[in-house]
């Protein structure tokens, strides 16, 4: 049966990790006010999920099918937006770290002009093994993180995501966590008191509740489209003969796929497609960055010891700017789709074809 993990951004095996995620949070064990009203659950269609011509068994099937349901749920349609505001000034809203996250920065109404609160919803975290449970927010479970930096506040919230799952097996489903960060960053002209950061991300947590059984959709039109965040990542393994892989396996990140093929007289590699976001393409400005160009695209190929990064612009750029807002972000908010290799091997150029295609069959 073809390895099919789940449940870490890392390359972690799912078991592994629905142990580890409980036990996720360290910080301050102050109760949170709120209950989030019941909203009715969207219909759930049955699911096939792309098994890629493989046999699988179905606890696989099921985590196919729960990667396959993430690409199509809209980050940015669970969070609230309004709550955000309630804050200050919204100065950028929509994806800027990963497909499946969704920022809203906002402007203090009392702050500095260099001042930031940033609110972000994580789908896919990462799981830490610090800390203990904290409470819970109505009927659903939260873990709270919080740390104070020079120049910054954090509060993370992670709670249960509720994914449906409609292929039939006798193992239980697997369990989904995602996270609401706020972050405040105070310049130095800074004055008054720090934003209560807990209580932002409870607010947004409360109506981010409301919202999850309505299963927000992602546009599959207009200007919010982005036809990579409907792609598999997996879509490859399609054009491997079985014997040909030594495995393969989707990672609870829904836009990653490591396989392994063999290789004739050496060592198997290990391949890691991921489909991303970058920074705005421009000239590489490191020294282990160089540009490739190959079959009209242009490439960033690093490599780093005997390891190797190819990123691959695929669609236009994602300006996460409001319009007319005042133009003080720590971040530009302009980033790409992009498709990205690792790979355990020094050898880059090699495998800048490869690259390509993934890419050119990412949006077909």
């Amino acid at each position: 049966m073809v390895p099919v993990w789940g449940e870490a951004r890392s390359t972690a095996a799912a078991v592994l990790a629905c142990i580890l995620v409980p036990s996720v949070l360290t910080g301050c064990a102050t109760v949170m006010a709120g209950t989030p009203v019941e909203t009715p659950p969207a219909p759930v269609d049955y699911l096939a999920p792309n098994t890629h011509s493989r046999s699988i068994g179905p606890s696989d099937k099921m985590l196919l099918e729960v990667a396959e349901r993430l690409r199509r749920l809209d980050p940015c349609g669970l969070l609230p937006e309004p709550v955000v505001a309630r804050y200050g000034e919204i100065r950028q809203f929509g994806p800027q770290r990963a497909l499946d996250t969704c920022t809203a920065v906002a402007h203090p109404s009392e702050g500095a002009k260099y001042d930031e609160l940033d609110v972000t919803i994580d789908l896919s975290p990462v799981p830490s093994t610090d800390g203990q449970r904290d409470r819970s927010f109505g009927d659903t479970e939260v873990y709270r993180t919080t740390s104070v930096h020079e120049n910054s506040l954090d509060c993370t919230l992670t709670f249960a995501l509720d994914i449906p799952v409609t292929v039939t097996a006798d193992a239980v489903p697997p369990s989904r966590f995602a996270t609401i960060a706020v972050t405040q960053y105070r310049s130095a002209e800074s004055s008054g008191e720090s934003i209560p950061v807990c209580a932002v991300a409870a607010d947004v947590l409360s109506e981010t509740l409301a919202l999850v059984p309505s299963l927000p959709g992602r546009p599959t039109s207009g200007p919010g489209r982005i036809r990579l965040a409907a792609a598999d990542p997996c879509e490859i393994v399609g054009s491997f003969a079985p014997e040909e892989l030594v495995g393969w396996q989707i990672d609870s990140d829904p836009y990653r796929c490591v396989l392994t093929p063999h290789q004739d007289g050496a060592a198997p590699e290990t391949w890691s497609i991921y489909y991303g976001l970058e920074p705005e393409f421009a000239p590489p400005d490191r020294d282990d960055v160089r540009e490739v160009t190959f079959e009209g695209l242009t490439l960033h190929v690093r490599e780093t010891g005997d390891s190797c990064r190819i990123s691959a612009p695929i669609e236009s750029v994602i300006d996460t700017n409001r319009p007319g807002a005042e133009r003080y972000n720590r971040s530009r908010g302009r980033n790409v789709p992009a498709v990205i290799l690792m790979s355990d091997t020094p050898n880059c150029d090699d495998l800048v074809p490869l690259t390509v295609e993934i890419a050119d069959g990412a949006l077909t």
